[in-house]
């Protein structure tokens, strides 16, 4: 019966591979390889390592690994249980406790005991100081007299008057009327597609296409004017009231607005 390491080594050459293929399929190192083949298990870093690279190395070859896996569990059980990787590292051993010496002891016990006595000595200096400060900051408040209360003296104040008593010709100036309110508010509602451009005391405020029931808010403080290019296609509410139809469909019109009232202007006679 061929051991382990000569059952690797037949059938690489019956495969006819060099050791060097199968370290480069295997990434394991050729060293080791070689160790395995002859059954060199000191070579190997440990059983564990060995196990597992024979376990490759056959699987590699194609081998029957359960049984080339239960050969290597026959031949490591009279040997110690596999180690774990970092185990069997020589710095993880356990070390014999470091013992002190009376003598250290005894000097570290003495070192604790002087500054022990150090501290307390510096905490006794700062609290006789700070009560010291303390002390002298109260001896120099002194009391106050107390500042004898004055009784208010009585003010007169003179009888209000109103201007009929002081001058009996003074008469109250006449209240001015409000001014009229001039502004301007514009509903404007498209019943279909309608071009139109509008500003507002001069300043523009829109010029564009309005939508089918789209809708559109001016407002003016003296002033607003309007160019629609769909007369019949817009309808018109100045200050909530609504206007009559201000064309026809498609008519081109300019429409002056005021607070009260509106005209109408064609384009060849609009003047600003």
């Amino acid at each position: 019966m061929f051991s382990v390491g000569e059952t690797l080594q037949r059938a690489r050459l019956e495969q006819e591979l060099d050791v060097a293929t199968v370290a480069a399929r295997t990434k394991i190192n050729a060293k080791y390889l070689k160790a395995i083949e002859a059954d060199d298990r000191g070579s190997l870093p440990s059983s564990f390592f060995y196990k597992s690279f024979v376990h490759q190395y056959a699987r590699t070859l194609s081998l029957d690994t359960q049984q080339i896996d239960a050969e290597i569990d026959r031949v490591l059980s009279t040997d110690a249980p596999l180690p774990l990787p970092g185990q069997d590292n020589p710095t993880s051993r356990e070390v014999p406790p470091v013992t002190l010496s009376s003598r250290f002891r005894r000097s570290r016990i003495y070192v604790s005991f002087a500054g022990l006595v150090l501290m307390l000595a510096a905490c006794s200096g700062i609290y006789g100081w700070w009560h010291k400060g303390r002390s002298a900051a109260a001896s120099r408040i002194e009391p106050k007299a107390p500042v004898a209360e004055v009784a208010p003296l009585p003010v007169s104040l003179p009888p209000a008057t109103t201007p009929a008593q002081t001058d009996p010709l003074a008469v109250a100036p006449p209240q001015q009327p409000a001014p009229p309110s001039s502004k301007v508010l514009l509903d404007l509602m498209a019943r279909e597609e309608t071009w139109l451009s509008v500003s507002s005391d001069g300043k523009p405020v829109f010029s564009g296409i309005l939508a089918a029931n789209q809708t559109k808010t001016v407002e003016g403080k003296e002033y607003a004017k309007m160019r629609v290019g769909n007369a019949a296609g817009l309808e018109v509410r100045l200050n909530g009231k609504l206007l009559g139809p201000l064309g026809h469909r498609g008519q081109v019109l300019v429409v002056v607005f005021t607070g009260d009232n509106f005209q109408i202007m064609s384009p060849a006679k609009e003047s600003d």
